[in-house]
């Protein structure tokens, strides 16, 4: 008998009570990728219960067949295990399904100002019932890089399709946004107006006067001008939909990666409603409340939820020029001063601080860290935390995105223990703009430095950091294989391309690591919970420069369906039609006058700045 057959019946067998019960569905007839290194293929596999059952031999998983059990034909489709999302946050994700689309091409429209405009003028007319209730509208996704005219748009032509109602439309990274006149009368801005501590307001050429666009800080200040008309009922339907659009990628499992713990809370809420169909973790913003960390984190799921742990925010956006790096930018586009090299976006003091709460607390913290003078604070941080707490080593503390990084801290980093969840989907985005304008064709190649983690034997998870971009699984792959820039179709660091099954590690087993969940999700051996997607093609099996067209045609959490693509769907790679904007803003409540409310809204933006997006 070949040892992958052996190996297969042994997986097969490893739970004697196995072949007691009967399965409740099984699924054949395609490929079945199980991300187990003892058998990574399979020919059938039977799920009871939620939990796996039996993975091997069609023939022996057959065996568990009864009068009332379900089989599934796969029919040449590819199962894999659901994917765990390794970095994302889902209800900004949701904001961003209910609002304007200014993405570029293949996720958008939008290529030059004109169409930015024209979009806008476009939802405004569909979504006429919500923006005159709410007095407001809002774009997601612009990006000036990829704009014909390769800079912000101005607060005049943003006036050109509103001069009355406040218009903010967020940049890609999340870490910017451009405003009309109306919404900086809001906001308070005006020539006489300082930059906050952490951000910049742009200013015309030669003036005092701002130009429109809003960098970090002082971008955020607009979210209790635009969150609070949307209230505490808007917050869930975020959460709701941000929560279905990752499982239309095959997410089982999602994650919002910086929380508030008003905004935790409203998670929960949303979660005991039942309302979530896929497991959602959350990390909360470690400078903002430590007790609520402390007293909520768990490893346990109720009701699909959970506070995971804390997360720290050092930089900002490579794309953008705020990560804070150790030299300057190569070529930056915009109004920068000689040897400008970003900034960082909170104290060596805090960070210094939230390290060694986080170690001394047992609590894993995740850290948004960009530049390379970010990193080396953040090694710093934690070389002293474990000094002093050794056995923090083994939290498995995770540095997100890492985008400009040197071989010698992901030396640091596995002799610490941090596990990197790597960016790759930017040298999709944003390759040609790392190469041509922030860090060179030299530093370019290793954004996200895949490689350099496997020569030094160290897992790394690859995510997306929707809504930076879309939850889009097969995007992620593609990006992760082939590191081909749109655009040019530049290989960006051919060196760091890594092949697909390590790939999909990086979706599923590796991130299920890092989430302490490896024992029940992450791959398909028998006693783990039946979390699966399956894909219209198999990702081995296809040209690597395809991969993304793959779609994902079903997601299914502990043995039943939360979503399946329907016949003549649009493919993955598009933004879904779902709940209009005037159901999220329909109930207009308001939060809770509480103190706590535009914190919370300033802080859920501040995911989109500093936790979520990236980066």
């Amino acid at each position: 008998m070949r040892r992958s057959c052996i190996a297969a019946l042994l997986l097969l067998t490893a739970s004697t009570s196995a072949f007691a019960r009967q399965a409740e569905r099984i699924w054949f007839g395609g490929p079945i990728i199980t991300m187990n290194d003892k058998a990574m293929r399979a020919e059938a596999v039977a799920v009871a219960n939620g939990k796996i059952i039996a993975v091997g031999k069609r023939s022996h998983v057959m065996k568990l067949k009864g009068p009332n059990t379900q089989l599934v034909d796969l029919k040449g489709q590819t199962l894999v295990p659901g994917f765990v999302d390794a970095h994302g946050h889902i209800v900004v994700g949701g904001l961003q399904a209910l609002s304007a689309n200014l993405l570029a091409p293949p996720d958008g429209q939008v290529q030059d100002i004109a169409s930015l405009q024209q979009t806008l003028r476009d939802w405004v007319q569909k979504n006429a019932a919500a923006v005159e209730k709410t007095k407001v509208i809002v774009g997601f996704g612009y990006d000036n890089s990829q704009l014909k005219e390769q800079r912000h748009p101005t607060k005049e032509e943003l006036d050109a399709v509103s001069q009355d109602i406040p218009i903010l439309i967020v940049h890609q990274s999340s870490h910017l946004a451009s405003v009309n006149s109306a919404m900086l009368k809001l906001m308070g801005y005006d020539a006489s107006s300082k930059d906050p501590p952490g951000g910049v307001i742009q200013r015309k050429p030669g003036t005092t006067e701002p130009n429109g666009t809003l960098e970090e800080t002082a971008f955020f200040s607009a979210a209790p001008v635009v969150l609070s008309r949307i209230g505490a009922e808007g917050l869930k339907t975020f959460a709701r939909e941000g929560a279905k659009l990752w499982a239309r990628f095959g997410y089982t499992t999602a994650q919002e990666g910086r929380a508030t713990p008003q905004v935790a809370e409203i998670l929960k809420q949303v979660a005991s409603e039942g309302a979530f169909a896929n497991d959602v973790n959350a990390y909360t913003d470690v400078l903002i409340d430590r007790a609520y960390i402390k007293a909520n984190q768990s490893q346990t799921y109720t009701k699909r939820f959970r506070v995971a742990g804390a997360k720290l925010t050092i930089d900002g956006s490579p794309q953008g020029f705020t990560a804070w790096r150790d030299r300057p930018y190569y070529k930056p586009v915009g109004n920068y001063p000689p040897g400008y090299s970003g900034y960082a976006a909170a104290s060596a003091e805090d960070v210094m601080g939230a390290v060694q709460w986080a170690s001394e607390n047992g609590i894993q913290i995740i850290t948004h860290s960009n530049g390379e003078r970010a990193s080396d604070l953040l090694i710093s941080a934690h070389r002293a935390a474990q000094a002093r707490f050794p056995k923090a080593k083994d939290l498995r503390h995770v540095l997100i995105h890492g985008q400009f990084l040197r071989e010698d801290q992901l030396d640091s980093y596995k002799a610490l223990g941090v596990i990197p969840s790597l960016f790759p989907m930017h040298t999709f985005y944003w390759g040609d703009w790392h190469l041509d304008h922030t860090v060179g064709p030299q530093a370019g190649r290793n954004i996200s430095p895949t490689g350099w983690a496997l020569k030094r034997g160290m897992i790394f998870s690859s995510h997306h950091d929707a809504p930076v971009a879309f939850p889009d699984s097969m995007r992620v792959l593609d990006a992760t294989v082939t590191r081909r820039a749109r655009g040019s179709g530049r290989i960006v660091g051919p060196e760091h391309r890594v092949d697909v099954i390590t790939a999909l590690k990086a979706m599923t087993i590796w991130p299920a690591y890092h989430h302490f969940e490896e024992k029940t999700k992450g791959s398909l051996e028998v006693g783990k919970l039946a979390d699966f997607a399956i894909l219209s093609k198999d990702p081995t099996a296809v040209r690597p420069t395809t991969i993304a067209d793959i779609k994902v045609a079903e997601t299914i959490k502990e043995g039943k369906t939360i979503f399946r693509l329907e016949p003549g769907a649009r493919a993955s790679g598009t933004l879904p039609d779902i709940t209009p904007m005037v159901v999220a803003f329909g109930g207009h409540r308001g939060l809770p006058d509480d103190g706590c409310a535009h914190d919370a809204l300033f802080r859920m933006t501040a995911i989109m700045a500093s936790g979520a997006p990236s980066r």
